[in-house]
């Protein structure tokens, strides 16, 4: 039995010619250029660098302000009373991209669940009160630590529910 190869069908748009030929015809080469018309074309203007689409770019960025600690506040819920709860202010420096028409500092960062704009606000806060922030938040965190040593909760009410020596499957921490 005798196979038939077929050629394959080309699809697409046909290839460019190479240069010097026209659909294939010999086409005269344009003269060289001379020194001195080199010498006065303009340059060729640069094109503007594109941004990177795969890269990793910090979308939120802004510049530092000494003595302050910056954070973007998803405007979601309850989220902006309660930073400013806890000492922060809205950002209104002159300069830095925004997204909103007051004079805040704003970056839409995606949807609501109603299909509304979600906001990002640069806010801020003397470094002093975070620092007195985050050391409450240790003082909390490390009384938590030492009741689960004990066997008990920080609050007293669970004693000893953790760590019974009868009970098989206590929690012990150690440092």
């Amino acid at each position: 039995m005798a196979t038939t190869t077929r050629k394959p069908v080309r699809r697409g748009r046909k290839p460019a010619a190479p240069a010097g030929f026209s659909a294939g015809k010999a086409v005269a080469k344009a003269p060289e250029p001379t020194p001195e018309a080199v010498a006065e074309a303009p340059e060729p203007t640069q094109r503007r660098r594109r941004k990177s689409v795969g890269g990793h770019a910090m979308q939120l960025s802004a510049p530092e302000r000494p003595g302050f600690i910056r954070r973007w506040v998803n405007d979601n819920g309850n989220r902006i009373a309660n930073v400013d709860e806890l000492a922060y202010d809205h950002v209104t420096d002159k300069g830095v991209q925004s997204s909103d028409p007051s004079s805040r500092i704003s970056r839409l960062v995606g949807t609501k669940a109603g299909g509304e704009p979600l906001r990002s606000y640069l806010m801020e806060t003397p470094a002093e009160l975070y620092a007195e922030g985050i050391a409450e938040r240790e003082q909390i965190h490390s009384q938590v630590d030492q009741a689960l040593v004990k066997g008990g909760d920080f609050t007293g009410e669970m004693d000893e529910r953790f760590s019974h020596p009868d009970r098989h499957g206590s929690i012990r921490i150690e440092r």
